[in-house]
Parts: structure tokens; C-alpha cells; sequence
């Protein structure tokens, strides 16, 4: 239907309003001016709680203007075009080198950092009997302990001196500092439009996200201090200042995984011991002799490490976990990447030694690489009109941007020499799948991939088009730009049409119709450009000037392998496990009795997306409730993820191990997953998937859900209990209840049908 110049006006200004008036909602709920019953009885909400579709509340109202999927006008882009600003790296942080001292981490002395224990400091300030004021108490409010680890021994840190830390990071969490941006010529945001990532103690955050390098054989210790607002509403109407960090995927303890509902409160700070350990280090390679079991040390050597070299992994990231508000916080800036390097993976692609894959990296550093080896964060986002950043708090469904951003840059270019790179590929947007092929004009590009969520494939895979990428899944490729001359211009495509409900995936475009765009979604198209030069600054060492005659050529030494690693078997198991994804059964995430929800969650939430194992009753998430339990370490599973249909797609993520990837069913696989290493898979639309999964090495709760995480946050989520062999975490994990003044714990219900030892009946909570 065609509008004229004033009715297109009127119904942008009609959507505008509705989206400002859900913000008031939002604002007078926070604030406890209003309350859920309140909305139903003035006919705002359906009893079930779903916010009803009225003009002049919902930008989804049929008259309203809804231009985009974000189902409101499009953000502003004040004229500038794609492709006019340069693709800025992800900020590289620096390890900061710790000593022991009576079995403590000493950071370096001018920082003034309390040391770093096994034990939560809230132990100590529980036990201190002197005078007041309390020494450990929180710096920013004069209440509750300064770190936000709940106290005693489930919450210590495993295997301590074991993996005793080598180096460590101090970060906040925090208020974006001034000037920040997602282009020059966008509006300036908000400080508390972006929570992102800041060096030190009680900083603010930057635009770039951090990328960390670990290895394996170096523990890390990361410190996170929440600088964020103490005021819960101070947000700018989305975010929750209250946050856990999970290092996804990596195999590490319970209490340092960010998922357990230990999240921790503005003024706190957590520390998290990422042990950079190898999954089966106590079965596989336990003496250590695999000179492919290891990480690169400071001269080109290696540190040999027990555990299985098959299960390496090398493109990871980090991001919020404060369970019903994992996307507020993820799309609002809590995220970082992390690579790991090993033998084999060395970033460094001169070392000869016949361990080293040699994989475009470069070679100007002893290991770990990044001028020809890039990390590309891939997100969409919206603002309001007024270009100030937007997300939708109300939908269930799922929340679609409209400006394409790559490292939280608006559509740039990346200069590049012509010769071969490595380019780390995550979807790290709440719900829109991607669909990416490399065009070189108009003509698709071949791409090998190497890596598919961190893990490399046993053989390389050449394609012209990538496979759909679900939400927080991984793509490593390797692109040769040797064969384009300078001057060359390719651009990175998004092919996929979503559906406006963020159901999933609605149509493939062809690369012709994609690189037209779409005006109804400005993210299919291309999004990223490539422009051959002749000459680079470094990365890696500023003082070098990178060209054709020093790096490309006989000069460029990466190679790509016909073998990256070997095959990890199918083997019979031990038990197999049948789960449910979908919106069978009443959402039950709230306390029958109370209304409450464990941890807590937004007083409007409603929860109808439910998880059901073994076909029996389904359940929305409760942190205090144990869906599945792992009876012993090393038994090896087999567990079918089913999609229970309704038309919606669900990317899948498992935490601390990985699966190997048996078969969808009857459907077909690319060969980028058959039998590969995966944490998330996505479902596809009334799908499944089998894998073979093992669990070892620590014990404590973690989880698994859906990575639209907008579905997570209501509540596609469930917790599992794994149990060691032995000591504390032989046993199960109370769950631990955050606020101001501390921690406190509730005993978790166990799911019949979820624990093999059939020791418990569920009761209702």
C-alpha cells in the first residue's frame, strides 16, 4: 500500500510513541509504582501475563508503522553510508603476571589488589570479629562482602593448586566511558545506553570489545568488578546491573563457569579461575608425553599438558549470564573474546616443528598472532530516533536489529594484503541467524572452513557459501586474497531472511538478491568490505610495516593442512538421554505459592518456553530445580536434543563439554558438522540432533539452553548436576541466593526422570 509523505509520518510518530510508552511501563514497574496485576486488570496484559498488541502500547499494532523486524521505525542513520569507517580490532588486554604467597595470587604490587584465594573473601567477611567498619565489606555501598563469590567450599575454586593462576586480568563491567559511538557520525550514546568492558578497578567501559590470548598451560584469573549503576532502573530501560560472566565453552570448575545464579551486584567484584586445562586430563595423556597436548611457551618451545589434544580448542568468548536477563546485558556490551593457542593451533605460522599447523596468523611474535588472523564479532542493534541504543524487553520471541554491526562498528571495511587470512566468525546477536558468502563482484568467493565453535575440523572444508550460523556459533575460515589484485573490493553477505517473529530462518536469498539489500531488513546484504592494499601497519609489533614483498608470496608461510586432527569415536553408552525444546506445558519458572522466581526476574516476565526431559513433564526455568544429573565423571552419553516444533528454530548450547555430532535424524548434515565438535547446534525447525557427550575433570551445577537468548530469558534454560568422584562436589550444589548483604542457600529439588540414581521424586516448588 502506497503512504503518503504525512501518513508515513504519523505512523512513524505512532510507533515511536508505543515504544516509549512500553518504557514507561517498564520504568513505573521497576520502580514499584505500578505491578503485574495492575497491567492485567487495566487490560495491558492477558491473565497469562503476555502484553497485549494495542495501539499506542505495542510498535507490533497493525496500524503501527513497523518498517523493520525490530517492529518499530528504523534507527536513524543520519546519512552515512556502509563501508566508511574502518573495522576497528578487538581490543587486545595484556596479562598481568601473579606470584604465590601462602597459597595466594599476588597481583603486582602498584596495583593495590586484594590477593587473589581459593576461598570467596564473603568468608571472611562472615568470620571478621573486629572493629567496625568491616574490612572486606563492599567498597561502593558499606554492605554485604566486596566479593560477590558466595562463600565456602562448593563456591572455592577447584583444583586450586592444580591449576594455581600464572597471570591474571583486572576488568570492570561498567557505564560506557563518553564519546562512545557505533560510527563518527552517530549519535554519542548515553553512558548507561552501553555497559561494556573497561581496564582496572571501578573504570568505564569501551566501545571495542576485549579479546584475551590464553594457552593452554597458563592459567588465567580474571577479576571482574561490577561498576554498573547501583540503581536497578538506571538503564535507559534495558539491563540488569547485576551480572555472572561465562567463559563459553570453556572446561572449567563450576563456580568459574558464570552460570550457577552467583551473579554479583554493583560494587563486587568475582573472581574466576580459568584453568586452561585439557578435557580428559585424567584418563588421556595423564604424564603428559603429547607434544600435541600443549600450548606455546616465551621461545618458541612447547608446555606439554595432560589430557586428550583431540579436544583443543582455540575461538572462544565471554559474556553475561544473570539468568532472565542474559540479552539485555549481552546485547548492551557484556562480551569479549578469547582465543586459546596451542601446539598445534600456535598462531605463529613460521614455527616448523611438525606439531604447528602453521594457520594464516603471521609470525612477528612467538605465538599467538593477529595480523592475518582476525576476530569478527557479528551483531545487530537498533536505536530509537533519537540514536540512542534500543532493545525490546517485552517479547518472548525473539528481538532483530536493523543496523549491521561487526565488532560493534556500523557496516566497515577491513583493509587486507593480497595474501591468505584467518578470520573467527561469532553470530553474537540475541536472535537473528546469519547466512554468510564472500563476494568478489557479485561472484561468490571460496572460503575454507577450519573451525566450527572453537574446535577444529578434522579436514578443512572448502565452500562458496557458509552453512546457517545460529546465535553464539563459530565459524573459523580461511579466505586467500592472493588471487585479487589491488585495489579489489569483496564483501562479507548475509543471505538469510529471518522470520519478523524470530522464529528462525525464513528463506536463503541468492548472493544476487542479497547484495540488492532488503528495506524491510537492512542487515541482509553485505555488511563487512575487504579492500586489497598494498601496505599494512602491524598488529602484532606497530614499529612494522607489513607489505606485498614481506608477507605475501614465498613470504606468506601459513598453509592450510589436509588434516587439522583426528576423529574422536562413537562408542557404545552408557545411558541416553531424550530433550525437549518448545512450549509444551505451563511455564513454571515462578514459586506456585510466592510468585517469585529463583533468581529473581522482571515482574512482567512470563515464561512460554519450556524444556521436558524423557518425555516427561516440562518446565521452564528454576534455579533451583536439577533437570539432569551426571552420576559419575568419564561415562560417555548419548542425548538427542529434539525441537518440539511450532515453526521455531533453537540454537542449543551445552556448557563445559562439547559434543560430537552424530546425526540429525533422517536429515542431512554439511560436512562442516558430521561427526565435529559442537556446544551449540541448532535445532532447525521441527528438528533433531544426537551427540556423544563426556563429562569429567569438575563437578558443580551448570546449564544448558536455548542461545536465542531472548528464549533463554523466559525460560528456555535448565540446570544440570554434575558429580565428582569424590570431596565437596561429590555431593549436590545448594543454590546460592545473591543480594546486597551476601549470599544465602536453598536445597535444590531433583527431577525424577533427570537422575539416574532415582533416589529423588520431584516435588512442586
Amino acid at each position: 500500500m502506497y503512504l503518503t509523505g504525512t501518513e508515513s509520518r504519523r505512523r512513524r510518530a505512532e510507533a515511536e510513541r508505543a515504544r516509549a510508552n512500553r518504557a514507561e511501563i517498564v520504568k513505573a514497574l521497576s520502580h514499584g509504582q505500578i505491578s503485574r496485576r495492575d497491567l492485567v486488570r487495566w487490560g495491558i496484559f492477558c491473565a497469562g501475563g503476555l502484553l497485549l498488541c494495542k495501539n499506542g502500547l505495542s510498535p507490533f499494532a497493525r496500524s503501527a508503522f513497523a518498517q523493520v523486524p525490530t517492529g518499530a521505525p528504523r534507527s536513524p542513520l543520519l546519512g552515512i553510508k556502509k563501508f566508511s569507517q574502518t573495522l576497528p580490532r578487538l581490543l587486545l588486554q595484556q596479562p598481568l603476571p601473579l606470584s604465590k604467597s601462602n597459597g595466594e595470587a599476588v597481583f603486582p604490587t602498584h596495583m593495590g589488589e586484594p590477593n587473589a584465594k581459593r576461598l570467596s573473601y564473603h568468608n571472611d567477611f562472615d568470620t571478621y570479629k573486629g572493629p567496625a567498619p568491616n574490612p572486606f565489606r563492599n567498597p561502593l555501598t558499606n554492605r554485604g562482602p566486596m566479593e560477590g563469590r558466595p562463600p565456602g567450599e562448593f563456591f572455592a575454586h577447584q583444583r586450586w593448586e592444580e591449576f594455581f593462576p600464572k597471570v591474571g586480568y583486572v576488568f570492570s563491567w561498567a557505564s560506557c566511558v563518553a564519546g562512545t559511538r557505533f560510527h563518527a557520525n552517530l549519535a554519542e550514546q548515553d553512558t548507561n545506553s552501553v555497559w561494556t568492558f573497561g581496564l582496572g578497578r571501578f573504570t568505564q567501559g569501551t566501545m571495542s570489545p576485549y579479546l584475551i590470548k590464553g594457552r593452554y598451560g597458563e592459567p588465567i584469573l580474571t577479576r571482574i568488578y561490577n561498576n554498573t549503576p547501583l540503581l536497578r532502573e538506571t538503564n535507559r530501560g534495558f539491563g540488569r546491573n547485576e551480572t555472572q560472566l561465562h567463559f563459553h565453552n570453556a572446561h572449567n570448575g563450576a563456580e568459574s563457569d558464570g552460570a550457577t545464579g552467583a551473579h554479583h551486584l554493583p560494587g563486587t567484584f568475582y573472581d574466576y579461575l580459568w584453568g586452561t586445562t585439557l578435557a580428559r586430563r585424567d584418563t588421556i595423556n595423564m604424564d603428559a608425553k603429547d607434544p600435541r597436548a600443549s600450548g606455546p611457551d616465551d621461545n618458541g618451545g612447547l608446555v606439554k599438558v595432560p589430557g586428550d589434544f583431540r579436544e583443543i580448542q582455540g575461538t572462544m568468548w565471554a559474556h553475561d549470564h544473570r539468568f532472565f536477563f542474559t540479552a539485555e546485558n549481552v546485547y548492551k556490551g557484556n562480551l569479549m573474546m578469547v582465543n586459546y593457542y596451542s601446539g598445534p593451533d600456535r598462531g605463529n605460522e613460521a614455527h616448523t616443528d611438525g606439531v604447528n599447523l602453521r594457520l594464516p596468523s603471521g609470525k612477528l611474535l612467538g605465538y599467538g598472532n593477529l595480523d592475518f588472523d582476525v576476530n569478527l564479532i557479528i551483531s545487530d542493534g537498533a536505536t530509537d530516533l533519537d540514536g540512542q541504543y534500543f532493545f525490546d524487553i517485552f517479547s518472548t520471541d525473539g528481538f532483530l536489529g536493523d543496523l549491521p554491526l561487526v565488532n560493534f562498528a556500523y557496516a566497515p571495511f577491513m583493509n587486507v594484503l593480497p595474501r591468505k587470512y584467518r578470520f573467527r566468525i561469532l553470530n553474537a546477536s540475541m536472535s537473528r541467524f546469519y547466512q554468510f558468502a564472500l563476494s568478489s563482484n557479485g561472484s561468490a568467493v571460496p572460503v575454507t572452513v577450519i573451525a566450527n565453535d572453537g574446535n577444529l575440523l578434522v579436514n578443512p572444508v572448502t565452500v562458496t557459501g557458509l552453512d546457517v550460523q545460529g546465535n553464539a556459533e563459530r565459524f573459523d575460515i580461511v579466505v586467500d586474497f592472493s588471487r585479487f589484485s589491488i585495489g579489489s573490493r569483496l564483501q562479507l553477505v548475509n543471505r538469510l531472511r529471518m522470520r519478523d517473529d524470530g522464529r528462525g530462518p525464513k528463506e536463503t536469498l541468492s548472493l544476487g538478491d542479497a547484495l540488492k539489500g532488503r528495506s524491510d531488513d537492512p542487515v541482509i546484504g553485505s555488511i563487512l568490505e575487504f579492500r586489497v592494499v598494498g601496505t599494512l601497519g602491524s598488529v602484532d609489533d606497530p614499529t612494522q610495516t607489513l607489505t606485498v614483498a614481506n608477507s605475501c608470496g614465498s613470504n606468506d608461510k601459513s598453509v592450510i593442512p589436509p588434516v587439522l586432527t583426528e576423529q574422536i569415536p562413537i562408542v557404545p553408552a552408557v545411558r541416553t538421554r531424550l530433550i525437549e525444546f518448545g512450549r509444551s506445558g505451563e511455564g513454571d519458572s515462578r514459586n506456585f505459592r510466592t510468585g517469585q522466581c529463583t533468581p529473581d526476574c522482571p515482574e512482567f516476565a512470563t515464561f512460554p518456553w519450556t524444556i521436558k526431559v524423557n518425555g516427561e513433564n516440562a518446565h521452564s526455568f528454576n534455579a533451583n530445580r536439577i533437570s539432569l544429573l551426571i552420576p559419575r565423571p568419564g561415562e560417555v552419553e548419548h542425548w538427542t536434543f529434539v525441537n518440539g516444533g511450532g515453526g521455531w528454530d533453537h540454537p542449543i548450547h551445552l556448557h563445559f563439554e562439547e559434543g560430537v555430532t552424530m546425526n540429525r535424524g533422517s536429515a542431512s548434515m554439511p560436512a562442516t558438522e558430521r561427526l565435529a565438535r559442537k556446544d551449540v547446534w541448532r535445532l532447525r525447525e521441527s528438528g533433531r540432533v544426537q551427540f556423544q557427550v563426556q563429562f569429567g575433570e569438575f563437578g558443580g551445577g551448570y546449564v544448558k539452553h536455548c542461545h536465542n537468548t531472548v528464549h533463554e530469558d523466559f525460560a528456555m534454560l535448565m540446570r544440570y548436576q554434575i558429580l565428582a568422584s569424590g570431596g565437596t562436589h561429590a555431593q549436590i550444589t545448594p543454590t546460592p541466593i545473591p543480594s546486597p548483604d551476601g549470599v544465602k542457600f536453598l536445597t535444590p529439588e531433583i527431577l525424577r526422570e533427570g537422575d539416574p540414581r532415582r533416589l529423588n521424586t520431584a516435588s512442586r516448588i
